[in-house]
Formats: C-alpha cells, structure tokens, sequence
C-alpha cells in the first residue's frame, strides 16, 4: 500500500532579526509515495517569499514579448517556411496541424524523435489564456506523431509530452510550444515511474498510480478534481515549488486516450494554468509520461501496474535578472523547497476544477 510518510525536525538559533532571542522554527518533511523524493516546507521561508519568488512584472513581460515577436519562428505563417520537415517516410508532408497548433521537427533534439508543437499562433499568451479547445488540438497532433513514430520504428516505446513556458522554466522561445520525446529507452525519471508501478504490482497486485488517485479524492486535501477519464490533486511532496499532478486510471499509454481522456487533459491543464494565474505565476513546466503499446515494457516486466500521469510544476516568476528557483538541494540533493503546502495550494485551485 502507499505511504503518505511526513516527519517534523525543529532548527534552533538565536535569531539577530528578533534581538538574538531563541529561535525554533518547526519544519516539515514529506517523502513523494511513488519514487522516495523528499521535499521540506519551511514557514519561516514567507518572510523571504518576495526575494526567492518576486511577482510577475507584467510590463516587462509585455517589453520582452514585443521584442521577440518580430523575429519569432512560430508566428502567422512563418512556420511554413522557417521549420523543419520530417522525411516523408515518417511523416507525410513533414509537418502535421490541427487548428492553430503545427508540430515539427526540434533543430536540437535531444531523443531520436524530438518534435516541438506550436501551441496556437499568438506569440504570447497569459496562463489564463490557454483555452481547453487550444490545448485539444495541440494534443491531436502530439498523439498523432506518437502514433506515426511507433509505426515508422515499432521499437521506438518510449513517449513523453512537455513543456517549458517562458525562460525562467527554460524556455528558449517566448511563443507557447510543447515538446514530444521519443525512442527505444526511456528517460531516466520515466524508468523509475514503471519501475516504481512494476515493483508494486508485483508486490501487492494493485495499481499504485490508481491507488494514489483514490487516496487523494478520499483524503480531499489535495483533490482538485475528476475531470474527463481524469483525476487531478496537488503533489503531498511536490517536485518544484509547488505541483499539481494528473492520472488517467484507465490508461496505461497514449494509445489507450479515447476522446474522454483527451477532453481530461485539455479541460484539467487549462484549469490548473487559471488557477496558477489567479496565484500570481507566471511560469510552468509540465510532462506527462506514457507507457510503452501492446506488449512489455522491459524484459520480464509488463506495463500492468502503468498509468498516464502528468506532472505539472510552477516555476520563477518572469522579473529582470530572475534567480534560478532550481538549485543544489534540487539538483544535487534530489530534494525539493516548497513555498506553500500542497493543501494551501489546492486550496487555491480547487475553484477553477468546479
């Protein structure tokens, strides 16, 4: 069974910002039920919250997307010329669309198919703006490319749907995009996920990413809500400052995403965008992880205990001369700071879930 693991441990020093009185500030420890990953919620963090995540300075977003749309790839129809195509052999017509989003070849892949999506033609876009209709069409064309990837390389498994948004989430491009990842071995994040759902099943029989759905709708802390074939909550140990997550309890992989679990993903991804924007952020990144179609994942394992799930995190917020919120306790420790607690933040977004 899952464990929802969290431990408190007090930090003690005399505090110069309170005449050099003892200080004792409570600090609270929780470990992610699927993969170990340990994030901490320090309170006394709030009195810094407006140097480590500084609000959104709107004019000078509107200053940097003025000043890269003129030059912008992705823009009107400038795609038609300035993108890349896929062989024929892959890919019919190199490019494939669906309203406004157009999928193309990444210049600078980092997987042996590497694609990137635009996400509708306006060069920028609030997070509040991000239409569940937009979403569905970028989605059609990802799917799509999984699809005709499997068919072209059947040993090419392993698929993954992202996105940075603006450059503090590592965004090269101002213009809303997607990348869709994809080979014959998964990444790093994604083996531990099957490895994990494996493990599990083997174990106990049941499936731990259906399992975590059904403890966090019943707990109600952190539930955001079923929507479509979907369910969202608010990560009990979040991955960045702060994560919603997604799970599609009858999906193992993309191909298994009827119409009902698209309409989840695009109406749930819009609602976590608004109620991330209703929070004054700005930034995001996202992906969702699919298992491998048909037959097992890796030698004697099968994709039994797997389920679609994404993870969404918030990053900095758009300022001059942003700070990283990404540092060595993420990078090097493998941990992570939270800014609000998970409830706090479902809290937050619940409303926009219905």
């Amino acid at each position: 069974m899952l464990a929802f693991d969290r431990w408190h441990e007090t930090a003690r020093f005399h505090n110069p910002l309170r005449d050099g009185a003892l200080d004792e500030q409570r600090l609270e420890f929780r470990r992610d039920p699927l993969l170990d990953h340990v994030a901490v919620f320090s309170p006394g963090l709030a009195a810094k919250a407006d140097i480590l995540f500084p609000a959104t300075d709107e004019t000078y977003l509107a200053e940097r997307a003025a000043a890269t749309a003129g030059h912008c790839f992705m823009c009107g129809d400038r795609w038609r010329e300035a993108t890349p195509r896929y062989p024929e052999a892959l890919l019919p017509g190199g490019r494939l669309k669906c309203g406004e989003a157009v999928l193309f070849p990444n210049l600078f892949p980092l997987a042996r198919y590497h694609a990137v999506v635009r996400v509708g033609a306006q060069h920028h876009r609030r997070l509040d703006d991000f239409a569940p209709e937009l979403l569905r069409d970028a989605l059609a064309v990802a799917l799509e490319f999984i699809v005709a990837c499997r068919a072209h390389d059947p040993q090419a498994e392993w698929f993954t749907i992202n996105a940075n948004f603006l450059f503090p989430s590592g965004a090269s491009a101002t213009h809303p995009h997607w990348q869709v990842l994809g080979g014959r071995h998964p990444t790093p994040a994604h083996r531990r996920l099957h490895d994990c759902a494996a493990t599990h099943h083997a174990a106990h029989g049941t499936n731990c990413f259906a399992e975590l759905a059904d403890a966090e709708r019943a707990d109600g802390e952190r539930w955001l809500g079923a929507v479509g074939g979907s369910r969202w909550f608010t990560a009990f140990a979040p991955q960045g400052p702060g994560e919603v997550q997604a799970i599609w309890p009858t999906a193992a992989g993309f191909a298994d995403w009827d119409d009902e679990a698209r309409e989840g993903f695009a109406q749930g991804l819009a609602a976590a965008l608004r109620g991330c924007h209703r929070l004054g952020l700005s930034t995001f990144n996202f992906a969702c992880f699919g298992a491998p179609p048909g037959h097992d994942a890796m030698p004697g394992r099968d994709a039994a205990g797997f389920r679609c799930f994404l993870r969404l995190v918030h990053r900095q917020n758009v300022v001059p001369h942003h700070r990283t919120d990404d540092y060595f306790y993420q990078k090097l420790l493998g941990g992570e700071i939270m800014v609000r607690t998970p409830e706090a933040l479902a809290e937050a977004l619940r409303g926009e879930f219905g």
